[in-house]
């Protein structure tokens, strides 16, 4: 946070994480709503600021603003259509990387945020996430791309006829072995169309648990 210098910025940032560590869970607009209030009400008891002084549109932080840099700063997105030319950038670098698999993908704001969210959780320690949706609303595509962003290896199990418990275990001790004997970052990638057997369920729950 070495480039935060005014007490607004912190409370931006206070407001934005607090988004995607509580409103993010939440299920319906109603809940939504009211968390919004609170922030809103919270920002002005606490900090003696205006939440719409603070934040017009959307409110986007992420490490990924410039591409390749090391150290990477987790800073605010002020420039919107900067940011989505950014994107269209990593877009671009992994469809070269992965000609066989391309992804035509369309990054409209919503699916920016989303992958900005993605890209926040994958890069914390021990992140996770349960990514809901309908079929085709590129949960897997953004997901992709947001491993891409973060300099991290996306595997997926690939089901196949005669794919069971010793298979999958295979799969298992190869993604844990990347991540921890050869401390390679690595993202593992589960949809709900490939929970062919109960156990592999059970598998998940126990390593997140642990």
């Amino acid at each position: 946070m070495k480039s935060l210098t005014a007490t607004s910025d912190v409370v931006r940032l206070w407001i934005h994480e607090c988004n995607r560590v509580f409103s993010d869970r939440f299920i319906n607009d109603e809940d939504r709503a009211w968390f919004d209030n609170l922030i809103i009400a919270q920002t002005k008891s606490e900090f003696d600021m205006e939440y719409r002084d603070l934040v017009q549109g959307r409110l986007l932080f992420g490490d990924f603003g410039v591409p390749g840099a090391d150290p990477r700063l987790y800073q605010h997105f002020k420039d919107v259509d900067k940011l989505v030319k950014t994107m269209e950038e990593y877009l671009d670098d992994y469809n070269a990387e992965n000609a066989s698999k391309k992804m035509n993908l369309s990054l409209f704001l919503d699916a920016i945020e989303h992958v900005s969210r993605i890209c926040r959780i994958i890069r914390a320690p021990m992140g996770n996430a349960l990514l809901l949706g309908v079929g085709g609303s590129g949960r897997q595509s953004l997901t992709r791309l947001a491993a891409f962003i973060a300099d991290y290896k996306c595997f997926q199990i690939e089901i196949s006829k005669g794919y069971g418990k010793t298979e999958w275990r295979d799969d298992l001790k190869k993604c844990l072995k990347t991540a921890g004997i050869d401390n390679q970052p690595i993202v593992f990638l589960f949809t709900d169309t490939q929970i062919v057997k109960e156990f592999f369920m059970e598998d998940i729950n126990g390593i997140l648990n642990s």
